[in-house]
């Protein structure tokens, strides 16, 4: 039996993996987290392997391998653009705090880390649950990141 390792879908949409790498065709489908809960499968190692190599779902985000041992870890660093892939995988608890702690600079250095349009997308989806809350400043930093002129505009 092969080793296991646990992927996680933080966004809340669904993901979709055709692994084809035995020769055979198996669908791994991740419908996307829930009320902040991140959906977590098991999968075979080898189809982690087989996605670092031929997709780019760690690198964009889609995808995070959870923190387990030694064998997460190597997983981790053997993605090609490990940058992107911890600067694009937040869960709803962290664009939240990301967004509701600290200042606009500390605000806007963050966001401007993430690269991938989705993993925007899921910021603002998130942001637009307590979107009275925020503050007018902030409101205008995130409408700018979106490229949005008007901040009321952006959870529309």
């Amino acid at each position: 039996m092969s080793d296991k390792v646990k992927l996680a879908r933080y966004r809340n949409t669904s993901y979709f993996v055709g692994y084809t790498g035995d020769g055979g065709l198996k669908q791994f489908t991740w419908s996307g987290s829930k009320n902040g809960k991140a959906e977590i499968k098991e999968v075979p190692k080898e189809v982690v392997d087989w996605l670092t190599m031929n997709s780019v779902c760690f690198d964009k985000g889609e995808l995070v391998i959870v923190d387990g041992d030694e064998s997460t870890k190597e997983l981790k660093e053997s993605i090609v653009d490990s940058e992107a892939y911890t600067n694009n995988t937040h869960t709803k608890e962290e664009i939240s705090k990301m967004i509701k702690t600290g200042n606009i600079a500390q605000m806007k250095n963050k966001l401007e880390k993430i690269t991938v349009d989705s993993e925007k997308q899921f910021v603002i989806d998130v942001a637009s649950e307590f979107s009275d809350d925020i503050p007018a400043g902030k409101l205008k930093a995130l409408a700018e990141w979106m490229g949005v002129e008007d901040p009321s505009l952006l959870f529309d």
